[in-house]
């Protein structure tokens, strides 16, 4: 059950929402495509339908009711009275399993924390109409602190005319019988069933998966159910304004509205193999995986203490097993980003791309979504893929600017959507789990070929704090709030040397977004902070390089460079300025930077000859592979760059950190932080300038 807060922060938004102008809002976001019932709320709307009295009750024994008779965002998922009294019934036969002996004949027989928990797992308080959804989790998580799962359920087919048919949509357990019933606060959808609110962790769920019975046997064996049970971290603390009220924060001349994160989670997400799929590999035993994994991550001094102790984590099953979990919960929905951000690749240059680090130490996947023209489908999400593209012009064979394209083709392991796991519910507590078609192996061929390719990291993948909270890729369209951000402390992998900063993940807005994948972090103030890079494959010389968006409201900063012993801890003195302080302010069109339009050139043979003098200077153009909101490609936006920051040789074994301090005596100057690259000798050597 959620805390109070949590009907308080509901309640706020309510209030603070209330003063947007309300006339023809849902027209507005939804032009011609939902009825508006003129002066109807979501209360209006359910107390006038009798056959749902019993949950109108549950959401005024929960106190909140007069927040669903006022203006605000929200959605509501409404169960009838049949729905209602199986909910009753299942509630009665637990409660007397535990000993209690009971009758709930009505709802006001119900436990008042049952009512809570019941009614904040039927709201949303953003306004989310299902037909615009792609199926996998919701945006937000419900006044319960849960993700929902919307699928489409192919046992419940819906026929319009003679030869129309649609999928029934499901909402986890629950089947909508009537969605989008729009109202002037938001939001209603009418289910069948009340939805369960179980406390399920995400191994429970692949353990009761008959599917999964080897890997979830192996998971047990190796310790996983134990370290999949992690959830909140008690230690965390934020203030309650922040999280309800939020803060005012500009960006890029914007006025942003941010909410912090009240809680930090520990969620997973875990990549699965079902037994037929072990089978096909000759795994049909624990003692088979251990064997598999035996000749992919035994070490030359593997001795009989760790190869003896599965839950070791130098043991080569959990190695195995590590591999197959991200340490951060991520949809299908938004693993390469929304459908929306994703039409702004170019899709003859490169696939939507993001590399994340597993559970393994020291390990990377690279996630990437083939496109069908300019639309994403999820049939097409490959974990480590190195297939190349030939463009429609016949001309050479490229993608990425890496040599890795005129190698071996490797197809990778594709994740499987949700209606092909046939699985009603794949998201619990603290995660998920989606099933993949073949197993997933960190080996030479995928360490030293596959990741041997400029590694374009969005810098909201950098922390599993932005990744699970939602904040990356968030849709702010139906809060209310305009420009909208989402508020850290302390993120994973961020340290500062002082809190004299903020630092926040903008929601894209794909009608003004200048920043790759639509979204970035924002940093303002005095901060000196660090970041733990993510590590690289192979050992070798590598380029880092970072985004450069000019703008007059950022600041000057100095960047360091620090490597260390896996685990341990940088010290002050072991910091290394990466050349001179950048200024965030400076025009690339100046001869220290020397950007150029690329149509203001003579022909190809100039624009080659600009891109090498600009990277002698050590800057680059923005990409060619990624457009803007307004359909201009980043390379021909003249404040937009790349700076490469430094050139050296990284070891695969070793932790290596990037540190950003503010010199410009300015409380509100920016840093506008939106991706880094790591670029390996054999790619940067060659013409990739422009990709």
């Amino acid at each position: 059950m959620r805390k109070n807060s949590f009907l308080v922060l509901f309640s706020l938004i309510v209030l603070t929402t209330g003063t947007i102008s309300l006339s023809g809002c849902w027209e507005e976001q939804h032009p011609g495509t939902y009825y508006t019932f003129t002066g109807q709320t979501v209360g209006s709307d359910l107390a006038g339908r009798p056959e749902y009295s019993d949950f109108v009750r549950v959401l005024q024994r929960a106190g909140i009711w007069n927040n669903l008779i006022t203006y605000g965002h929200n959605t509501c998922f409404a169960p009838d009275n049949n729905a209602i009294a199986q909910f009753l019934k299942e509630r009665e036969e637990f409660a007397r399993k535990h000993g209690k002996d009971v009758t709930y004949n009505t709802v006001d027989d119900l436990p008042k924390e049952d009512c809570d928990t019941l009614a904040w797992t039927h709201l949303l308080d953003i306004t989310c109409y299902v037909g615009d959804l792609v199926p996998g989790l919701l945006p937000k998580v419900n006044l319960n602190d849960r993700f929902l799962i919307l699928t489409l359920d192919s046992t419940h087919v819906l026929q319009f005319g003679d030869s129309v048919v649609a999928l029934q949509r499901r909402l986890n357990n629950a089947i909508i019988v009537e969605k989008d019933d729009s109202c002037e606060n938001g939001v209603v959808h009418f289910i069948d069933r009340c939805i369960d609110f179980g406390g399920d962790y995400v191994y429970d769920l692949v353990d009761k998966d008959p599917k999964t019975r080897l890997f979830s046997e192996a998971l047990k064996i190796c310790g996983f159910h134990k370290i999949l049970s992690e959830w909140y971290d008690d230690d965390y603390k934020i203030g309650e304004d922040s999280v309800i009220k939020g803060i005012d924060l500009t960006s890029a001349g914007n006025k942003y509205k941010v909410f912090y994160w009240d809680k930090r989670k520990t969620n997973f997400t875990l990549l699965v193999p079902t037994d037929s799929i072990l089978n096909r590999k000759g795994i049909y035993t624990l003692d088979d995986m251990f064997n598999y994994a035996k000749n992919i991550y035994s070490d030359f001094n593997d001795v009989d203490s760790v190869m003896s102790n599965y839950a070791n984590p130098k043991n080569p099953l959990f190695k195995f097993l590590s591999y197959h979990i991200l340490p951060f919960l991520v949809d299908m929905s938004r693993i390469n980003g929304r459908k929306d951000i994703v039409k702004t690749y170019n899709g003859k240059i490169t696939y939507p791309e993001d590399y994340f680090e597993t559970y393994l130490p020291k390990s990377l996947v690279r996630i990437s979504t083939k496109l069908k023209g300019e639309d994403i489908d999820q049939r097409n999400v490959y974990i480590n893929s190195n297939m190349y593209m030939i463009p429609s012009d016949g001309a050479k064979e490229q993608g990425n600017g890496t040599i890795g394209y005129n190698g071996a083709k490797v197809r990778g392991v594709r994740i499987l959507t949700p209606q092909e796991m046939g699985v009603a519910k794949y998201s619990a507590l603290n995660g998920v789990y989606h099933y993949i078609d073949d197993i997933l192996v960190y080996d030479t061929n995928v360490r030293e070929n596959v990741l041997d390719r400029r590694m374009r990291i969005d810098c909201t993948t950098l922390s599993p704090d932005f990744i699970t909270s939602g904040a990356r890729q968030f849709d702010a369209s139906n809060t209310g709030v305009s420009k909208y951000g989402s508020g850290f402390k302390d993120p994973k992998n961020f340290k500062s040397y002082h809190a004299d900063y903020t630092l926040s993940v903008r929601a894209p807005n794909t009608s003004s977004s200048y920043a790759y994948e639509g979204d970035g972090i924002d940093i303002e103030g005095q901060f000196d902070l660090y970041v733990k890079l993510p590590p690289v494959p192979h050992d070798g010389t590598w380029q880092l390089r970072l985004s450069f968006r000019s703008n007059k409201l950022c600041g000057i900063i100095q960047t360091y460079w620090a490597n260390v012993p896996v685990g341990q801890e940088v010290q002050r003195n072991e910091w290394k300025p990466l050349g001179l302080p950048i200024d965030l302010r400076v025009d690339l069109t100046q001869p220290s930077v020397g950007w150029i339009e690329d149509d203001d050139l003579a022909d190809e043979d100039a624009i080659e000859a600009l891109d090498k003098s600009m990277k002698n200077r050590g800057w680059m153009k923005g990409s060619d592979a990624q457009k803007t909101a307004t359909n201009i490609i980043h390379r021909d936006v003249d404040t937009m760059g790349r700076l490469i920051l430094a050139t050296e040789y990284m070891t695969s074994n070793t932790d290596y950190y990037i540190r950003f301090k503010q010199l410009l005596a300015d409380s509100k100057a920016e840093f506008l932080f939106d991706y880094i690259e790591l670029v390996p000798k054999s790619v940067y050597d060659l013409d990739e300038d422009k990709h």
